[in-house]
């Protein structure tokens, strides 16, 4: 071949080479168009990892993710964030997805806020069902459920910036949860908006204008946005979350947060729900309140304020995860005297935490021997004269009384096991899981073969006991645990004791003598302390005389000391209602609370 042939032939060569080229580089941009065409600007993130993704746009509007007037855009999960839903869903025990929405209506649409014509906003998530075999909708997005908002209703021609709302709509739960899950979801709107995130996130059902940004949560099914929030339709969260409690799953926990503004504290707020009806302190010094939905009879109902609605900034059911089996169920103490036995985790008994105070343990048993099986023992041990400190057989206090109810605080429970331990000492079963439950519950710390004493302390009441007394003796316990947990209360305690009308004083201290089943030790300051404080504040300040006069009339006491029982009858026990009032103010200032009850919910 000559020279040039061979030129001829490597142009020729370069020339096709060329056409290759531009062949791949034209298909390649291609490919590449049609993947970012799907690719939309708005990320979904999720609360249990820091993994973010961009959302599949299915139309026009997904792939900006603003709707310009009016419009719908379409969405689709690829794999990545299906596993977004499914890891929540692992840790949570529920799913939802959560969708960030800026309003920013155009003068026509801020022109019709003034005519109160309706302004429709849906949001709905998509499942597999809603789709053909070639991925079509079977059917138009207006007929998908939804949560559906008129903004019309929260929207004013007035406002001068966008308004931001985030809205959230449950996953349904399952055994299989990872073989239903979701495909998409959509977005319809009358109003311009823009969709500025997305998240997958534990369910939440209510409201929580709390924050900077409203927050609106609807199970699985949608809903009806009511932006009044005066009422939250729960029937539907059974979709969502456990209806009974199990040792894999927790049924929800409501939460409540309170209006801060002065003009509405001191107002009781009237809730009904599931045919039950809740009133509400709103005492200034709380902002949140907390109680499981196993509280309630029916527990996934429509609920309404019918008083006082403005002084709720948040009412949500929120899922709890699960966790040790020895883990205390947060309530107000107000919701336990009635609450649902058939709920209970255990059948002898159920453990709560004070929602109020961390490391305050609740104990509801089933009845006094049960109770007895819990802390017989450490009553002797603790309190009783001639038994403190000592660990005394089954056999010996076989025929002994403990006490209806108890109260001990962290240190005494970490001595009673450290002695346990020293002496090799054999406790029994029930002393055994009240050890468990209280490592778990952050009262004893583990150290080596010993305990550290945390915080906090104990109540235990019993279902054996008639209504009216374990209102009274789960009100005396629960001052008690006050007491251990905070110094500045012990101290205006042990000056409001030392500087009381004395012969009052004194007969206190005749009458825990004349009662040899309770066996309180007198020379033990703390104790009477304590206990002068609990006997006062175990029920209301106008109950009070009454209590004392009832005392002094027993016939044990006026034989024990008749002259001291004759005084508090003639002055009708003035002493103890000046003390009353006293610690009453105290009480009602700090924690909001008063004597006789220290719930902030009652039924």
């Amino acid at each position: 071949m000559n020279i040039k042939n061979i030129k001829l032939f490597t142009k020729k060569n370069l020339t096709i080479l060329c056409i290759i080229l531009c062949v791949v580089l034209i298909t390649l941009t291609t490919i590449l168009c049609i993947k970012n065409s799907r690719v939309s600007a708005v990320i979904l993130s999720s609360t249990v990892s820091d993994v973010q993704e961009n959302l599949v746009a299915k139309n026009r509007l997904a792939h900006s993710g603003v709707i310009k007037e009016k419009g719908e855009a379409q969405f689709a999960f690829n794999a990545s964030h299906k596993d977004m839903f499914y890891n929540v869903y692992q840790k949570d025990q529920s799913a939802a997805l959560v969708v960030r929405v800026k309003f920013n209506p155009t003068a026509a649409q801020k022109e019709l806020l003034t005519t109160g014509t309706e302004l429709p906003f849906n949001i709905g998530i998509l499942y597999s069902e809603d789709f053909d075999k070639n991925g079509k909708l079977k059917e138009a997005l207006n007929t998908k459920i939804s949560i559906y908002a008129d903004l019309s209703k929260k929207l004013s021609y007035q406002d001068t910036e966008p308004v931001i709302i985030d809205f959230s709509m449950g996953i349904p739960k399952s055994e299989h949860f990872g073989n239903n899950l979701p495909e998409g979801f959509f977005v319809s709107s009358n109003v311009a908006c823009q969709l500025l995130s997305a998240c997958a996130a534990p369910a939440l059902v209510g409201f929580d204008n709390s924050q900077e940004i409203s927050f609106y949560g609807f199970s699985s099914n949608g809903g009806i946005v009511n932006f009044q929030n005066t009422s939250v339709d729960f029937s539907g969260a059974s979709l969502v979350f456990p209806v009974q409690n199990t040792k894999t799953a927790n049924m929800p926990q409501y939460v409540i947060t309170l209006n801060e503004d002065e003009e509405l504290k001191g107002k009781s707020i009237k809730l009904s729900i599931g045919g039950e009806k809740l009133y509400i302190k709103n005492s200034k010094s709380v902002s949140k309140l907390e109680f499981p939905a196993a509280s309630l009879k029916n527990a996934f109902s429509n609920a309404e304020f019918s008083s006082n609605a403005e002084a709720v900034k948040s009412f949500l059911l929120k899922s709890i995860p699960v966790q040790d089996e020895y883990k205390a169920v947060r309530t107000d103490p107000g919701l336990i005297l009635n609450y649902n036995q058939k709920n209970w985790r255990q059948k002898e008994y159920e453990v709560f935490e004070w929602d109020r105070y961390n490391c305050i343990l609740l104990f509801d048993i089933l009845n006094y021997d049960i109770q007895n099986d819990f802390f017989r023992r450490l009553a002797f041990f603790v309190e009783k004269r001639g038994y403190k400190g000592k660990l005394w057989s089954d056999e010996i206090l076989a025929d002994k009384h403990g006490y209806n109810a108890h109260d001990y605080s962290a240190e005494s429970l970490a001595a009673f096991f450290n002695k346990a331990t020293e002496e090799n000492f054999p406790l029994n079963e029930k002393e055994l899981i009240l050890k468990k439950i209280l490592i778990a519950n952050g009262l004893l710390i583990p150290d080596g073969q010993m305990v550290k004493a945390g915080e906090g302390g104990i109540v235990s009441i019993s279902r054996e006991s008639d209504g009216p007394l374990r209102a009274k003796l789960l009100a005396h316990e629960a001052w008690h645990t006050l007491f251990f947990r905070d110094e500045d209360f012990r101290n205006f305690v042990a000056a409001v004791y030392y500087t009381f009308d004395e012969k009052s004083r004194q007969f206190l201290l005749d009458f825990f003598e004349s009662q040899t089943s309770l066996g309180y030790d007198i020379e033990d300051e703390y104790l009477m302390h304590n206990e002068f404080m609990a006997y006062i504040l175990q029920q209301g300040l106008k109950y009070v005389p009454e209590y004392f006069v009832g005392r002094a009339n027993l016939w044990s006491v006026r034989v024990f000391t008749p002259e001291l029982a004759q005084y508090v009858r003639e002055t009708n026990a003035k002493g103890f209602e000046d003390a009353a009032v006293i610690l009453n103010d105290y009480i009602l200032d700090v924690y909001g609370i008063s004597g006789g009850n220290v719930a902030l919910i009652n039924r």
